[in-house]
């Protein structure tokens, strides 16, 4: 037997056995990042995890694969075509696991954190310290300066909107071609964007309605001894236990949530590529030359009009979903969010005192 056959080829009648496999695998897979993200050192790894995920789904949706055998079809391929990428591919087709692939998941994790912390922290820092220049300034009588806290904050509010309906796709981009810089590379996610500008809302009110169970986990706290007045007697012991329950089932949440959105975005990057052909798109458009896609035509760019409208709802999605920050932060606040929220940085609820 020949190293590149493929097991699937001696043995058809195992695949529903391989099935449940994978399936048994892929869900103790999710777990490990579940327990990875109660901790923020940890997290960072789920970044890189996530990345994984993302490419591939870009290989799912260019070669038209089943989720289920993504691997299986490229595992195929490699063994017809003599490409030395492909076996590469293989292992990226794959659900991502925890000891295959270590290493690209914590060279991708190191790279996703600079690349987001580059995209937030801007405007994390600013709405900081328009927290401490407005509010916390005028509890302690600093009215002297009481234009500084609104400034600060209109200038980060507008900044955070403008990053924001960028970053799903920035972070699309920066995961394919894995360059840090990628995610600034403003001029082409915005082309991007228009390429897909429909689905593209879609996924921005998707990624604000999901991040309403994540604020509202943030407020409840400030009111669990109305909501359940005997936890005012409740001993040390009791709260610390509650609070384990609380914020891991919280976190069980945001990563199905990032799950979802992430393989989202990876899709529609995918589509907006293979409709632009520029040379800082290698790795879909080698991927689709490797995997014999069909070339897809390169029809103009969508219109104004539309970009127009799409662009002010997107708007006003992230502006619903700053407020909400405003919201969550006057009713508990947690200094931590305003410089990376799970939803959009690193995925690691924080735990306000």
């Amino acid at each position: 037997m020949s190293a590149e056959t493929p097991v699937h080829a001696l043995t058809p009648d195992g695949s529903a056995g391989r099935g449940v496999f994978r399936r048994l695998a892929a869900v103790l897979n999710i777990t490990i990042a579940i327990v990875l993200c109660l901790t923020p050192f940890t997290a960072v790894v789920v970044l890189g995890w996530i990345i994984r995920l993302m490419r591939r789904e870009m290989i799912i949706e260019i070669g038209r694969h089943s989720r289920s055998g993504a691997g299986r079809d490229v595992s195929r391929k490699a063994a017809l075509v003599k490409i030395s990428a492909l076996p590469q591919l293989v292992n990226t087709a794959r659900f991502p696991g925890w000891w295959k692939g270590i290493w690209d998941t914590m060279r991708f994790a190191f790279k996703a954190i600079f690349a987001v912390s580059l995209a937030i922290l801007p405007f994390g820092a600013i709405l900081l310290l328009s927290w401490w220049a407005g509010w916390e300034n005028s509890f302690n009588k600093g009215y002297e300066q009481a234009w500084v806290g609104p400034v600060l904050a209109v200038t980060g509010i507008a900044l955070a909107i403008f990053t924001l309906a960028h970053l799903p796709m920035a972070l699309a981009h920066h995961a394919a071609e894995q360059r840090v810089g990628a995610i600034w590379e403003v001029g082409l996610i915005r082309r991007l964007i228009g390429r897909v500008r429909w689905r593209y809302l879609m996924l921005t009110l998707a990624t604000v309605i999901l991040s309403g169970p994540l604020f509202l986990a943030q407020i409840l706290p400030t009111f669990i001894e109305n909501i359940n007045p005997e936890w005012s007697t409740a001993s040390p012991a009791e709260m610390e236990a509650f609070v384990f329950r609380y914020y891991g089932a919280a976190t069980v949440y945001l990563v199905f949530a990032l799950f979802f959105l992430r393989r989202w975005a990876a899709r529609l990057y995918t589509r907006a590529a293979l409709l632009h052909q520029s040379d800082k798109l290698q790795f879909i458009h080698q991927v689709s030359e490797q995997l014999d896609r069909p070339e897809m035509p390169m029809n103009p760019a969508p219109g104004w009009i539309g970009g127009v409208i799409s662009g002010l709802l997107i708007f006003a999605g992230w502006l619903a979903f700053v407020a909400s920050l405003y919201v969550a932060q006057f009713a508990n606040h947690a200094w931590w969010n305003w410089i990376s929220l799970p939803i959009t940085g690193l995925p690691w609820i924080f735990r306000p005192l």
